[in-house]
């Protein structure tokens, strides 16, 4: 999981991204949380006062279970419907390459492994199991 990957993303957000390390996934999610970080800000500088719309500050980033788990305080219902439109995009994403994956785990024992949402070929890189 490398940080420095998005600290693009720091530089053109600062005002979503007040804290370094809020994103704590792999590079192949780039262009999903850039895209979700675009989208709230263009909503967020178009209605800032002119409604109750309270800033919005993102505070964890991460994958989780082969899906983005997105903190944040402040924002509106719009807000809401883009971060989770972004979580469910980010479970059929691979969290290495950004191409279409699904959900694999470490091990045969699904319920004592690590999930994450991979593509076939990294699945098989990093040998992980297909959920079925």
């Amino acid at each position: 999981m490398g940080n420095n990957n998005f600290s693009p993303l720091y530089n053109k957000f600062p005002e979503l991204l007040l804290e370094k390390n809020v994103i704590k996934c792999d590079e192949g999610l780039y262009s999903t949380i850039a895209e979700m970080l675009a989208a709230v800000k263009v909503y967020q500088d178009a209605n800032l006062g002119k409604c109750d719309l309270i800033p919005t500050v993102f505070d964890l980033i991460e994958s989780k279970h082969g899906v983005l788990n997105i903190e944040y305080c402040g924002g509106d219902e719009v807000v809401k419907h883009i971060v989770d439109f972004t979580k469910k995009i980010s479970f059929k994403t691979c969290e290495q390459c950004g191409k279409m994956g699904q959900l694999y785990c470490s091990t045969k024992w699904m319920h004592w492994s690590h999930k994450k949402t991979l593509c076939k070929t990294h699945a098989v890189k990093l040998f992980y199991y297909a959920i079925t």
